[in-house]
């Protein structure tokens, strides 16, 4: 199973759409709700929106703890800001990988590579 996290709907929608192959990909709207989830069900990876509401770097670290042997991928738009904070998302525990927003095949080709690596 996959798991998207990110405050917008049309985010998880569009994510739903390419990891589409993948017969189980859910979606959170927030860190509480990601962590409620990883909790309850196994994950075969994690992507988490780096400019979610409150602190993503808390939750990449809380579902770390949770689970060391869980990837995570940190998903951004591409600022000059977001990039600052992507460089150090791909050195935060966990990270195997920084993809860019907008949802694309990339993500698809990232899920892949990490579940195949796994």
């Amino acid at each position: 199973m996959i798991l998207v996290v990110d405050h917008d709907p049309e985010v998880l929608e569009k994510a739903r759409e390419i990891l589409n192959h993948h017969r189980h990909v859910l979606g959170a709207l927030s860190a509480e709700q990601a962590v409620s989830m990883v909790h309850r069900l196994a994950f075969s990876v994690v992507l988490v929106d780096l400019e979610l509401p409150g602190d993503a770097f808390a939750l990449i670290r809380d579902l770390h703890d949770m689970n060391p042997n869980l990837p995570i991928i940190a998903v951004a738009s591409f600022s000059s800001k977001v990039k600052a904070v992507a460089a150090v998302a791909a050195r935060s525990p966990g990270v195997v990988e920084v993809l860019p927003k907008p949802v694309s095949r990339q993500w698809k080709l990232a899920v892949e590579r990490v579940r195949s690596s796994g």
